[in-house]
């Protein structure tokens, strides 16, 4: 039982002084980003060019990373809202990230992750 409660002690404490991460963590990998930019290509390049998302992110500045991807996962491509396949979503997302100049970390973005994430003004 004391192994039980020290346990969940130290999973709380553990959340609690966890830092928030942001997009200035390394938050996605340059193979997910790589991926991540031929769909781009293919999917969003049509109306967003290289240089749309800077402004736009500084725009959304303060928010969850899962507050932008449940719009772009709604409302794009505009030809077809919610048409990608959700991980395809969170490797355009990476690509984004990457345009913006966020730094890159080892591991990939993930969907489950997004809440944790607060984007920052690159």
């Amino acid at each position: 039982m004391k192994k039980i409660c020290f346990l969940a002690v130290w999973l709380l404490a553990s959340a609690v002084s966890a830092e928030p991460r942001t997009t200035q963590d390394g938050v996605y990998s340059k193979d997910q980003a790589r991926q991540g930019g031929a769909i781009y290509k293919q999917q969003c390049l049509v109306c967003h060019d290289k240089k749309y998302f800077r402004p736009v992110l500084k725009r959304w500045s303060g928010q969850s990373a899962a507050v932008l991807f449940d719009v772009m996962s709604g409302s794009m491509p505009e030809s077809n809202p919610g048409g990608l396949q959700l991980a395809e979503y969170v490797d355009v997302m990476a690509y984004i990230f990457s345009l913006s100049k966020y730094p890159s970390g080892d591991a990939e973005l993930e969907q489950g992750a997004l809440a944790e994430i607060t984007i920052q003004e690159p």
